[in-house]
């Protein structure tokens, strides 16, 4: 669960937003998590429980943290996560990153998982990869290991910071070479990710999403 998700949540508004989200649209919804947070610091403004103005401050200090964190949300990022909710939520296709730098092999990938009703996000790189996975919010991440910039090992190890949960799938050309370092190979395998070795055919790639999935 992402820090953003996890806010919304304490908020109580995350099911309204994202239901608004998907009748009047993002930038709507975005207006609601906005003002019900405004509303709530009334709430629990402490001069007007001074019976309880313990329990008061704690909620107002849970509340600043909770701004803090949203002041530094842009309302675009607020939008594409809420907006992405609500087509998760209306359709009930699940969302997976594809990151590979191989450009004809990311856009075929991106192509088989979309012909199979996934909605697909793209990245180059790990670097991209953290950044598209900020406002595309993926059920899955599919990356190879060896890539610029970024490999995809470590991606996935920042990506766990950001959401624990993180699944996974690892594809690579260098399964059992020197390309791929030990520790690389142990960090995968400490997880548990599933991993496949290219070239493999669509259906090996198909039955290890579904199961990454459930």
């Amino acid at each position: 669960m992402s820090s953003l998700e996890l806010d919304l949540r304490t908020l109580g508004v995350l099911e309204k937003a994202v239901q608004i989200a998907g009748e009047l649209g993002a930038k709507a919804a975005v207006v609601y998590v906005r003002s019900s947070y405004r509303l709530l610091c009334k709430v629990y403004h402490p001069d007007l429980h001074r019976q309880r103005r313990q329990a008061a401050e704690e909620g107002q200090r849970k509340l600043n943290a909770i701004k803090e964190r949203l002041d530094m949300t842009g309302d675009d990022e607020m939008a594409r996560f809420l907006g992405g909710a609500a087509t998760r939520t209306a359709d009930g296709h699940p969302r997976v990153l594809v990151v590979e730098d191989e450009e004809g092999l990311k856009e075929n990938l991106a192509e088989l998982l979309r012909l199979e009703g996934y909605h697909v996000g793209t990245a180059s790189n790990g670097l991209q990869g953290l950044k598209a996975h900020l406002s595309f919010r993926p059920e899955l991440v599919i990356t190879d290991v060896v890539m610029p910039i970024m490999d995809g090992v470590e991606m996935v190890r920042q990506l766990r910071a950001r959401q624990p949960g993180i699944k996974a799938l690892f594809i690579s050309g260098f399964f059992g070479t020197r390309s791929i370092r030990g520790e690389l190979m142990e960090e995968i395998d400490r997880h548990g990710y599933p991993r496949l070795a290219k070239p493999f055919r669509p259906s090996q790639l198909f039955a290890l999403v579904r199961q990454a999935l459930v």
